[in-house]
């Protein structure tokens, strides 16, 4: 076992509203409402001075004291340019540097991601801004003799007074947590809080929970990637590149939450049309639009759910993967898929609605989280570029052909397989191009190939290409869990894959293709057996990517076309 480590996770409890007085309910908004005002009056004061505010050798830390400097008065600064006590006189002192410090975080994400300012992105400027609240601002009692057992006291300078020392009341705010809540707050520390209302309007409390993971030592195992290409009914294609060959090919399809999802959607599609049609006399459409909001609210719930029993599995094998190798995981980004489904792309309805709900960037990142909290390295995960992995041979680099959506040929070399398993294959060498120690040595550089042939141009105008998102399930298959699984054990062994799709759309070409790309590879013919030898291709020497720095290939943002 290695060192131990601690990782944030984020417990969100309901609050109980309804039996909130509306002394209480005022007080919590007012509070809200006014952490909103700071904290958008030092993203101000950040933004003007923002030259002299940054520190460090790269210029990407805030100094918090030099903040205090332009807005708290001292008993030896008695004049500041902008006097925040003066301009928020009911407010601490305390909840005015949690509010700094939460302006400071949102300028630090605003500066590692490099978009745009805080109060000019989107939805900055109406929603609310929940500031972090430290241990000292808040208890967590539990009441077992009371009708409500869990409450959560607030200290605000709301109603503080003055008796030769300030006293600051409580507010107190009753929670209705679940018996996971309260294990997961058992599980480790609290360190803060943030109080939230979502766009339902119901309000929460985020427990920020500090657990002690402990991470396992790998460096003396072999190394490996795991490459995985997310889909839409084929939900995730995973492929492990060892050594010693290709290893652990899985398919996971999630058939019951697309029929769920499918079911919800006819139910909603039904609802807005009813909503949207002419009304008849003086009907009114609020029971229609109530229930819209009720199945819209179960659908998300269906997804979450089935999204996050797939993160489960993935993870599970991925950290069954990390105790036999020094294992690196590559997964694909699907950046700007969102932007191709529009209307007036020649797609229909029907491709872009799915297109909406693949929500590809929440299991990206719940993957990343629930691997930390079992002790797996957060930085040994990387988001690598997706463009033209779904249409790339990943044995000479050239362009391929897809004559169907689950099947890959390139009349190049003639290999052909299945295309998500191509596209997790490329994911994985892209990892491996960009992490020096993987290319050299002992590495898994031997399986660059030795000529790359050029990716085609990225498009100056908008791509309207077809999305890879699978069109045919992969049939019935043994099991009965949320995401089934489907092994694969070479690359060379296709036709006996249990991949069902595979084996429906392995036709042979109708004309002769030879191969003469790799010693290893033997010339084909309609009449040839398909065999490979398990050795990987060797390569010459590409150009090292700096650590940590992800690999843009070029090509257009689109799944099918990168």
């Amino acid at each position: 076992m290695g060192r131990s480590s601690g990782v944030m996770i984020t417990v969100k409890v309901p609050i109980k509203w309804d039996v909130m007085t509306d002394r209480q309910k005022i007080r919590l908004s007012r509070i809200t409402s006014r952490d909103t005002s700071v904290i958008k009056a030092y993203l101000g004061v950040i933004e003007r001075h923002e030259r002299d505010l940054l520190v460090g050798k790269n210029k990407k830390r805030l100094d918090a004291g030099k903040i205090d400097e332009l807005t708290l008065r001292t008993e030896t600064r008695n004049i500041v340019p902008h006097d925040f006590k003066d301009r928020f006189p009911t407010i601490s002192t305390n909840e005015l540097q949690e509010c700094r410090d939460t302006a400071i975080a949102m300028w630090s994400v605003y500066l590692a991601l490099g978009k745009n300012k805080p109060l000019q992105a989107k939805g900055y400027q109406s929603k609310k801004l929940p500031r972090h609240m430290f241990k000292r601002m808040f208890k967590f009692i539990y009441t077992p003799e009371k009708e409500i057992k869990h409450w959560l006291t607030l200290r605000d300078a709301l109603d503080s007074r003055r008796e030769g020392k300030t006293y600051h009341k409580r507010l107190a705010i009753p929670l209705s947590p679940s018996s996971y809540h309260l294990n997961r707050l058992k599980s480790g520390e609290v360190k803060s809080i943030q109080i939230v209302k979502d766009k339902r309007r119901k309000w929460w409390v985020l427990f920020k929970v500090k657990m002690d993971t402990s991470s396992v030592d790998s460096t003396s195992k072999p190394p490996a990637v795991i490459g995985i290409d997310l889909g839409i009914k084929k939900a995730v294609c995973s492929v492990v590149l060892t050594q010693d060959g290709l290893r652990h090919v899985r398919f996971w399809t999630d058939k019951e939450k697309a029929s769920k999802i499918g079911q919800y959607d006819r139910m909603v599609a039904s609802l807005q049309r009813r909503r949207d049609s002419p009304p008849h006399g003086n009907q009114s459409t609020d029971d229609v639009t109530k229930r819209l909001r009720e199945i819209s609210s179960k659908r998300e719930n269906v997804s979450f759910d089935y999204d996050g029993k797939l993160v489960k599995q993935l993870s599970e094998h991925i950290l069954e993967l990390s105790q036999e190798y020094d294992l690196y995981v590559s997964i694909g980004k699907l950046k700007g898929i969102r932007r191709r489904a529009r209307k007036g792309d020649g797609k229909g309805r029907r491709f872009r609605g799915m297109l909406h709900r693949w929500a590809f960037a929440r299991i990206t990142n719940s993957l990343q989280h629930k691997l930390s909290m079992n002790g797996f390295n957060p930085k040994r995960v990387y988001a690598v570029s997706e463009a033209w992995t779904s249409i790339k041979c990943h044995k000479c680099g050239s362009k391929g052909y897809r004559p169907k959506q689950s099947y890959f040929l390139c009349h190049t070399c003639g290999y052909r397989d299945n295309a998500d398993k191509n596209a997790a294959i490329n994911i994985g060498l892209r990892l491996i191009r960009l992490i020096p120690s993987l290319k050299g040595g002992k590495g898994l550089g031997t399986w660059l190939p030795p000529i790359r042939k050029a990716s085609p141009k990225t498009p100056r105008t908008r791509s309207k290409g077809m999305s890879s998102a699978p069109k045919s399930s992969l049939g019935s298959i043994v099991g009965s869990t949320v995401a089934d699984c489907h092994d694969q054990t070479s690359l060379e062994e296709f036709a006996s894959s249990t991949d069902l799709a595979m084996e429906k759309t392995m036709e042979t070409p109708s004309a002769i293709v030879e191969t003469s790309t790799h010693d290893s590879i033997v010339q084909r013919t309609e009449a040839t057996s398909v065999k490979r030898s398990h050795t990987p291709m060797k390569h010459s020497k590409t150009r090292a990517q700096p650590t940590g720095e992800v690999l843009l290939v070029a090509g257009d943002s689109s799944h099918e076309e990168g």
